[in-house]
This record gives structure tokens, sequence and C-alpha cells, in this order.
């Protein structure tokens, strides 16, 4: 009996956005791999009306179609419709992946503000989905052509993120990092540097010394290849001139302002820790520019974590 192939899946996001733009963008001429199954999870009436409104569509004979519902939705706006087909999309493709039916997951962006109005306490799809799997340990890299980064803090208010590090994450977040460069880059010994909380690092503040360096101390004794605490105002230059393989950032702003600014339009979020494949665009649903004729949507993030799916799927379950 033939071996079943992989299922790599791609979610919707939030209907009113960029989200089904760019996925039938990345989508039109995209050469399918044939030990790959794939499907889009979403609003069918969505993808109508972006049939009808800007000529794009799904390729159907390459691409399988799971239904969210027919509610309705609103064009470019935050509203509890839009959120609850969001997050219909992600819950089916969560409950498919731990089932085992779907290896990997490419995540269209959602508003957290819409997913909010619909499910309050929603954070991201982050935790969601690891939530979802029941992993405990997870994390949220990013993936660029010069770059790679790991957050120790998520979407967090950055008065509370000093009160939220501790040695144990910042250790798992390295931990996990260093897997992931390993297993899915094929890099055998990843330089891996972590970023002071502080400007100058211990010169401003005590983090460093009390929950910083334990965690890069730990790291090093368990074979890892880290260094730091090191002023993030310094580390990011060498790290993208190609003398450490992955930062680990303390908050998200600390890392996603200098890497949107070189790889806003092909990087890649992937979750770490998650029993499957994730993979999203780093960029958010774009109300300001969704559901215009000429359809300004770059699909280029959207391609770039598709792609990056499709080769971490394959190496891992092919």
């Amino acid at each position: 009996m033939p071996k079943q192939k992989p299922v790599l899946a791609i979610t919707m996001g939030d209907p009113g956005g960029i989200g089904p733009e760019v996925i039938c963008k990345a989508l039109k001429g995209h050469v399918f791999k044939k030990s790959l199954n794939y499907a889009v999870i979403g609003s069918r009436a969505a993808f109508n009306a972006l049939e009808s409104h800007m000529k794009l569509k799904l390729p159907a004979r390459s691409v399988s179609f799971h239904e969210t519902g027919d509610e309705d939705f609103d064009l470019a706006a935050e509203s509890a419709s839009n959120g609850r087909l969001a997050i219909k999309a992600i819950a089916i493709a969560a409950d498919l992946a731990n089932r085992g039916f779907i290896q990997g997951i490419v995540t269209g962006p959602l508003n957290k503000a819409s997913a909010r109005l619909a499910e309050p306490g929603f954070v991201g799809h982050t935790e969601f989905f690891a939530r979802a799997s029941g992993a405990s340990k997870f994390a949220m890299m990013f993936v660029g052509p010069k770059l790679k980064l790991t957050l120790a803090t998520i979407h967090v208010p950055l008065r509370k993120v000093s009160e939220l590090l501790t040695a144990d994450l910042i250790f798992d977040k390295i931990f996990l990092t260093d897997e992931a460069l390993r297993r899915d880059h094929g890099i055998k010994k990843p330089r891996i540097a972590v970023c002071a909380l502080n400007p100058h690092g211990r010169e401003t503040g005590e983090e460093e010394d009390r929950v910083i360096l334990p965690a890069i101390h730990r790291a090093v004794k368990a074979g890892m290849n880290v260094t730091g605490p090191h002023p993030a105002d310094q580390i990011f230059y060498p790290a993208y001139q190609g003398e450490y393989d992955a930062l680990i950032g303390m908050y998200h702003d600390q890392a996603l302002a200098p890497f949107k600014m070189v790889s806003f339009h092909d990087g890649v979020n992937v979750t770490l820790g998650l029993p499957y494949v994730r993979t999203s665009p780093d960029h958010g649903t774009a109300f300001d520019i969704a559901w215009q004729k000429k359809g300004k949507a770059d699909p280029s993030s959207m391609k770039a974590a598709l792609v990056l799916a499709e080769r971490l799927v394959l190496a891992r379950y092919a």
C-alpha cells in the first residue's frame, strides 16, 4: 500500500483583510510538490467574493477546500463575524493536525481585535496552536534570508517583560532555536547570540546577570554554542553579516523592528515546539489596502511561508 502524502493546509485568516488575496496570489503559478497534498481552509463566500471583485481564484485542481461556514463578513474592518470565521479556520486546522490528517499549516493573517470580539482572551496564532496541541514549551521564530531570530516574550505589554523573563524561559527558547536550526536548517553546530534586555546590557539593568546569563551558562553546559547577553543595538549587524545563525530577542519589538526592516517582504514566522509544522507571513491584515480592485497586497511573504512550510514538511514527514 503506497504511503499517504503529507498534507499542507493554508488557513484563510481574517476574511476582511488581505489573507484571501495573498493566498490566491501565492498559489497562482505555484509549482506544487507532487509528494504533498494541499488544502485551503476558509469561507467559500470570501473566496467567491474575491474572484468576483479581483478576478482572483484558487487553483481548484491542485488544492482542496474545507468550508468554515457561510457567515457574512465585513470588508477591510474589524468585526466579530470576521473573527469567528478566522478562528474557525485555525480551529479546524489544529483539530485535523492533532488527529494526524495534516502535517503542516500556513496561516493567513488574522486581526487580533476581531478575534477578541469573537473569542475574548484570544492572544494570537502561536498561543492558540500551542494550547490546542498541548505544547508546554513553544516559541515564535522568524526566518529570513539574512536573519533568523526567536522571541523570549511575545505579545505582552513592555512594562511586563522584565517580570516575565526567567532563566528557564530563556533557556527553553535557546533550546528550541538550537533544535530547529539543526533539524530544519541543517546547521550542525548553530551559533546563537542572546540579546540583552537593557540598553548596553548590565550597564543599565540587572536582568542580564539575574536571568539571562544563567540561561546562557546552562545552554553552554548542555553543549550549545551560545554567547551573550549582547547589547541589542550592536548584535543585529554582525548577525546580518552571517556571524551568527540566530538571535534570541527579549521582547517583540526589540527583535522584529530590525527584522522587518530587512525582511518585510520575505520574512516567515515559524512556531517552534509544535508536533507539526506551522508557518505564516510576517505581516498583518492590512485593512488599509484590503479588497481594492487593483489588488495591492504583496504576496511575497505568503509565498515564502508556503515554500518554507513545504520544505519543512517534506523533510520531517515525506
